[in-house]
């Protein structure tokens, strides 16, 4: 049959006639057009879009943050007042001599700001171009005296003509400190016999003879083994680790701790006056005793409290041997970081005395009411009280001196 375009097109009978193919020569060019867009497109175009705008905010927001647009903020450190100087510079602004602190130095390290002294004091910080904890204004006259004196101490360090020496106070407590044997230990102890059952008391005289032994376990080991052996019930002998003589000491240790907070036992007179100015020239203090730490403590906090913080105690079974003995002051000095032929040693006791000596410091004996009578054998001085001790003459006047040939 012939179709439309007038092209003959063979069919097979009962076929259904079909449109002839045209050639690919004759098939006229059609303009290629695009399927239509989904839905799913166009949303993902447009959340595209979106995200790259909140990126873009994003960045304009982190850049105006830094600084970016405008001037950047300086690296230099802003002074109260009208100075700047710049950090790790030298700043050669300074406050008024007797100002309070108006004005900040950041790093005022060789040359401080008024008021403070030496610059290396721990309460004196420089951290991220701020100061922290700064001292107390005290004028320009006294900081220059001050700085003067320190050039004075280094130039006699180095000639060997030096009156700053520093050194270490060493004290008693038990007699030195307080007068506690009579009042307060020997009160404690017949307290404790008593409520544990023991029959037995210390006279003031019998006590006095007890304290040539050092240690208050030691004490009682003695008594009940060389003068009551009647007194001691049980089967076991006394001795110092004994778990009756251990239980006896402890609840004695609580009693007299009761009486020293009670505030019945004073300090001895001079012995505040004595610690004030070793602080005041720069010495270190220190207690030795061979009673119990606890006990030890509660006098120094108790009758001292506003050194407490400041004095570290060496007591009770710290070391094996007790007095005379000079443990316990050769590992005083090795704590505190001070030479023995440094420290000086306030004592009351015989006993004390030896250690210290032993231990080669220098002892002051200030008598007690137990020890009036002793034999102070090697003392460098002996009073009555510390009241009679001028520290500058008496203490620091014993330690050691550099002399240059």
């Amino acid at each position: 049959m012939m179709a439309s375009n007038g092209i003959y097109v063979l069919t097979a009978p009962g076929a259904p006639p079909s449109v002839p193919s045209v050639p690919r020569a004759l098939t006229v060019a059609q303009p290629a057009t695009a399927p239509p867009a989904s839905f799913f497109d166009t949303t993902s175009s447009t959340v595209a879009g979106f995200a790259s705008v909140c990126g873009l905010l994003v960045a304009v927001g982190s850049a105006a943050r830094r600084g970016i647009g405008h001037r950047r903020q300086s690296s230099r450190v802003q002074l109260r007042g009208a100075s700047r100087a710049p950090f790790k510079e030298p700043v050669n602004f300074r406050a008024k001599p007797g100002d309070k602190y108006t004005y900040r130095c950041p790093q005022d390290f060789n040359t401080p700001e008024f008021g403070h002294w030496p610059p290396e004091a721990p309460d004196r910080v420089v951290k991220y171009g701020q100061v922290h904890f700064k001292g107390n204004p005290t004028g320009e006259t006294e900081f220059y005296a001050k700085k003067a004196g320190k050039k004075q101490m280094d130039k006699d360090r180095l000639t060997g003509n030096s009156n700053d020496s520093r050194g270490a106070l060493l004290l008693d407590c038990d007699g030195t400190i307080v007068e506690t044997e009579r009042d307060g230990h020997r009160v404690a102890f017949n307290q404790a016999f008593k409520k544990l059952g023991y029959d037995c008391e210390w006279e003031v005289g019998l006590y006095g003879e007890l304290l040539t032994t050092g240690g208050g376990k030691e004490r009682m080991t003695r008594y009940f083994t060389d003068y009551n052996p009647e007194a001691w019930p049980h089967e076991e002998p006394a001795a110092k680790d004994n778990p009756k003589i251990m239980e006896l000491h402890e609840l004695k240790t609580k009693l007299f701790m009761e009486i020293v907070r009670s505030g019945q036992l004073p300090l001895r007179e001079g012995i505040e006056d004595l610690i004030t100015d070793a602080f005041a020239n720069g010495w270190k203090v220190g207690v030795c005793s061979t009673s119990n730490e606890q006990a030890v403590r509660a006098v120094v906090e108790t009758l001292l409290p506003e050194f407490a913080p400041e004095i570290p105690i060496f007591a009770g079974d710290i070391v094996s041997k007790k007095k005379p003995d000079p443990e316990i002051y050769n590992l005083a000095a090795k704590e505190m970081g001070v030479a023995p032929m440094t420290c000086v040693v306030i004592e009351d006791a015989s006993i004390g005395c030896s250690a210290a000596k032993a231990a080669g410091m220098q002892v002051i004996v200030t008598k007690s009411i137990y020890t009036e009578d002793e034999d102070f054998e090697g003392a460098d001085e002996i009073v009555s009280s510390a009241a009679e001790i001028d520290f500058e003459e008496d203490v620091v006047a014993m330690l050691p001196t550099l002399q240059m040939s």
